[in-house]
């Protein structure tokens, strides 16, 4: 049997502070819909978002985890800035 273990750190970096609490309120749910070889790990470092991936399964699993994770971000984007205008 093959055993795995990958993990991965994404930074973002925003412009100010309230956009990296948007962003990491918005994963939250995501986070908690992980499977249970997964783990997400968010830390907020002025304005820098940090997420931190590890799991124990085959790593398109957590590439796929990733890619959630930056469409979330793109979508939040979009929208953070069609109010702002």
């Amino acid at each position: 049997m093959i055993s795995y273990e990958s993990s991965f750190t994404m930074v973002i970096e925003c412009k100010n502070n309230d956009i990296v609490n948007i962003i990491a309120k918005s994963l939250e749910p995501e986070n908690k819909q992980v499977n249970d070889k997964t783990t997400i790990t968010m830390e907020i470092d002025n304005n820098k978002l940090i997420l931190k991936l590890k799991s124990s399964s085959p790593i398109s699993t957590l590439r796929n985890t990733a890619d959630d994770i930056i469409s979330t971000i793109s979508t939040i984007e979009s929208v953070y800035k069609s109010v702002k205008s």
